[in-house]
This record gives C-alpha cells, structure tokens and sequence, in this order.
C-alpha cells in the first residue's frame, strides 16, 4: 500500500510510536491526526541561480534553535542556496522581527522563513509584500503564510505525558508544569497536550510556572515553586526547564521525575544516564532542512503541503542513541551560522 494513501494517525488512540528511523514526513490535518508521506528529492537550482533565504528565530541561546540553524545551514551547503539569518534575542520581540523582516526584503531575500517570537504578528502581509513567508515552527495562523514546516506544540505536550501516565499514572503523585513563555513558542499548546494526556490519571497539576527560556530564569523560577511546594514528585516542561531541575533533582531525599517536551544536548545526556524519565523530539535539524526545502519548492512554483514535519520522536533512557538523534540536535560545539554563501556565487533568484 502506497505511503500516500490516507493513512491517519489518530496519535491519541494508537500506543507512542517505537523511537526508529523512519524517512517519512507527517502532513499534519490537525493537532490530533497526520498523514504519512513523502516528497521527491529536492535538486540543485539551475548554475545561474543563487536563491536568498533570509530565517528570522526568537534565540540562538538554546539548543532547540541552534539545531534548526544546523539543519538550515546544511541544506543551504546542499542546495547551493544564500542563507542569511537573524535572531530576536527572546521572545515577545515583535519590534526586532518586524525590522527584520524590513532588512531581509532591503537584502533582496527571495523567500524568508520565520521563526516567530510572538503569538500574533500584526501587518504581517503589508510587512513581508511579495517576499514568500515560510513558517518555522511557532505558528501564527496568519493569511500571509505560504506554508508552514512544524509539528503541533500539543503533541509535544501529550506525548511525553503519556509515557508519564503509562510509566507511573497509578501513583499520586504532584507535577510542576514549567512549560516556558506564557505568550509564545507553544506553551499553551504543549500544556494542553500534557493536561489532556493526564486527564484520569492519578497525577495531579499542583501550579504552572511560566517564564523565559533561559536558565536563570528557569532555575529561580524552580526553586521558587519547590519552596512553595516542597512535595512536587515530578517536573513536566521545556528542556531548559528539564535541565535545570536535573540539578535540583540531586539535593532531594526523592529524586524529582523529569519529563521534557523537547530535547537539548543536556536532556540527551540525562536520559542517557537515566536522570530524564522521557523526551519528545520534533527532530530540529531535519526541520531546519525541511523549511530550506520548502521555500525552495514555493518560488519554484510547485505544489507543498502546508503544515509538515519529521515524526516525533519519544526518547526514553531504553532506546536513546546517537544514531536516532542524529536528526535531532547539532554537532557538539557548533557555533550559528549568521550568513552561508556558496563557494561561487551566482546571479539571480530561485524561482527557475
């Protein structure tokens, strides 16, 4: 039977998908149901074009954005494409995007893909004119996207809360949710995802703690809500929140269960060495990709599904590997890359 045919993963019914390779692409129908497909490799634009890609990102300061500037990058270096990037430096920044958008269109961008930092993007359209917009991740449901490359925020959410439920779900046991950003990144969609796998459980949501992603933040953040609530069993959020209470899991008689709806380089290796119950991975790097590859197809004119992405991957300290994650996370000690240009530089754009 045909890859294409329309096959429904109804991911709330079936069991967590096994953690393996898989090629596919999911095209998602909503927040619950994907089908699986592929596409046709991508080629080379023609010897006389030099596509210009511009990608806006909240932060280069975590993992999770570094891996997609990884996977962008490379399939710049593949295609022989102009890649240049900006970062807001956080979220709620729409003042920074907004001028960026401005820049990349003054650079002759011939597509950008935007990582955004806000929920809403006001004047989106008026701002980005002609210029393709293609989404990255944080969706913004707005008329002016051409498509979008991401996974829903609920799945990252339900998924790793599952494994939570299947794992210790008789217990009852007390969750801190830490799910970042109150207004931004999906941090309302992974909470929902995660409420909604808990639903009948004996596990209960005692406080949600919302903040920045960043690690000092995150840290007193923590601390915060383990002085309030001295008897929280497990810690359910970003991986910046999953590696911060790592180090506070080793100062409790009961060590903290973590849970992380996406993964860094630090969450790999606590699930490697078991500190980290369980992880959802949206594979960043093949994201990164993936948005390259998408543009590509839009200013060449041909069809693309809107909202597509890698399969998910729930990782666990049982089948956690290099192998697996190689699609995931960017090479240890990987510096962002801010501007690629082809070794030889070409005229024109990518739409031949």
């Amino acid at each position: 039977m045909s890859l294409r045919r329309s096959l429904i993963l109804a991911l709330l019914c079936l069991p967590l998908a096994n953690a393996r390779a898989d090629d596919t692409l999911r095209h998602w129908r909503n927040e619950r149901q994907a089908d699986a497909i592929r596409q046709a490799a991508l080629s080379a634009p023609p010897a006389m074009t030099t596509p210009k890609l511009c990608a806006l990102y909240p932060s280069l300061k975590d993992a999770y954005w570094l891996s997609i500037n990884d996977g962008m990058a490379r399939a710049a270096a593949r295609l022989g494409v102009t890649l240049k990037v900006f970062e807001a430096s956080g979220y709620r920044q729409l003042a920074a995007q907004r001028e960026q958008i401005a820049l990349c269109r003054d650079w002759g961008a011939d597509a950008i893909l935007l990582g955004s930092s806000v929920e809403h993007f006001p004047d989106l359209a008026t701002l980005a004119g002609e210029t393709p917009l293609i989404e990255v991740v944080n969706a913004l449901h707005d008329r002016a996207i051409r498509t979008r490359v991401g996974v829903p925020w609920f799945q990252m959410g339900y998924q790793p809360g599952r494994y939570l439920v299947r794992q210790l779900g008789q217990r009852p046991l007390k969750v801190l949710l830490m799910p970042g950003p109150r207004d931004a990144g999906g941090s309302r969609e992974m909470s929902a995802g995660f409420r909604a796998a808990l639903a009948g459980s004996r596990l209960e949501i005692v406080d949600v703690a919302y903040g920045d992603n960043d690690i000092e933040v995150q840290r007193n953040l923590l601390q915060d809500m383990l002085e309030h609530h001295p008897d929280i069993d497990v810690v359910a959020g970003t991986a910046i929140a999953a590696e911060v209470a790592m180090g506070e899991r080793r100062n409790r008689a009961t060590p903290l269960t973590i849970v992380s709806f996406y993964l860094s380089h630090q969450v790999y290796r606590g699930l490697k060495r078991g500190r980290i119950l369980a992880a959802a991975s949206d594979q960043m790097v093949w994201q990164g990709e993936l948005a390259v590859e998408q543009a590509l197809r839009v200013l060449r004119g041909q069809p693309v599904p809107d909202n597509i992405s890698p399969p998910i991957l729930l990782l666990t300290q049982h089948n956690v590997s290099r192998q697996l994650v190689r699609r995931s996370l960017s090479p240890l000690g990987f510096r962002p890359v801010y501007l690629y240009q082809p070794a030889s530089p070409r005229q024109g754009n990518g739409a031949g």
